[in-house]
């Protein structure tokens, strides 16, 4: 279960439900998602005070990728309000829709960007722009083939990732193996 608490001296128990909800769905898997704050009875026991953020989290569960925007509307709105969330709302919404676009890209190995511009309930030219700037951050890993309209995932293997930071991380300690010498010499 995730860690939540009684006291309300700092925060009120509806708003501290909104910071664990809000903070875990970026960072828990699928499987602790449902299992953490979809059916955790703390949260059951609160979810009727937090419509909002129950609907985007279930929205993103069940797939819906609409409802999931829709309801990433509303939870905005809850974010700015919230004298502590609202300097991080540009963040949360920014991962937010990272989560979402990677969650249904990690369905294909390719898919046309009407469907997928269908699914999420916008248009096409607003889901290019929108997954031009993920991808080009390398928050997204898959590339737009404008031509054909199609967005195709490239999604590196484990041994691959695995093997490409040991190459940066020994390159890095290479340097400053070298830096040490020279600085040994003198």
């Amino acid at each position: 279960c995730i860690a939540t608490f009684s006291c309300n001296e700092l925060c009120s128990y509806t708003d501290f439900l909104v910071y664990t909800v809000i903070s875990n769905i970026l960072h828990l898997p699928r499987p602790e998602l449902k299992k953490k704050a979809i059916d955790g009875p703390e949260i059951l026991s609160g979810s009727k005070d937090i419509p909002e953020v129950i609907k985007l989290v279930n929205a993103l569960y069940d797939c819906d990728y609409n409802l999931y925007l829709h309801a990433m509307v509303e939870v905005h709105a809850v974010l700015v309000a919230d004298r502590f969330l609202e300097p991080h709302a540009g963040f949360f919404m920014r991962e937010l829709h990272v989560l979402g676009y990677k969650q249904f890209l990690d369905s294909y190995k390719s898919v046309r960007l009407d469907s997928m511009a269908s699914s999420f309930g916008v248009s096409t030219s607003f889901l290019d722009l929108q997954l031009s700037r993920f991808i080009s951050a390398g928050r997204l890993t898959a590339k737009i083939d404008k031509f054909g309209g199609v967005v195709e995932t490239n999604r590196p293997d484990l041994k691959n990732a695995q093997y490409r930071d040991m190459i940066q991380e020994g390159d890095l300690l290479l340097n400053r193996i070298q830096k040490l010498a020279r600085v040994v010499d003198l």
